[in-house]
């Protein structure tokens, strides 16, 4: 693959991400606030879902910016490795393929070059 291709798939890579993570985080920390379904499921606390929105929604602005877009990818990678295991901890291992598909991105894009 061309560095110019490459490139391209990065760069894909990091508007995926931070877009994704820019909606669902807030939308996940208004749905555990109105309802508290996530800490219910999961059998986590309030406070902690909220922290992982707020690390999420920061992290997705960390991409961005070129001194620390790696670290941003790898703090989301440990947070969906998490969500991997709280899935299959609840017994929910299909539910779980989102998370590892972030998780591979995240790997990708971390093990990457930068745009």
């Amino acid at each position: 693959m061309s560095s110019r291709a490459r490139s391209r798939w990065i760069r894909a890579a990091v508007w995926f991400l931070s877009i994704t993570y820019a909606i669902g985080a807030p939308v996940t920390a208004y749905a555990e606030l109105k309802a508290h379904v996530i800490s219910q499921r999961f059998d986590y606390s309030p406070s902690f879902i909220y922290w992982i929105c707020a690390i999420q929604l920061f992290c997705a602005v960390a991409l961005w910016v070129s001194g620390v877009s790696r670290w941003a990818a790898a703090v989301l990678t440990v947070i969906t490795v998490g969500a991997v295991f709280s899935h299959f901890r609840i017994g929910s291992p299909v539910t779980a393929l989102p998370a590892v598909a972030y998780t591979a991105i995240q790997s990708w894009y971390g093990l990457s070059k930068s745009p």
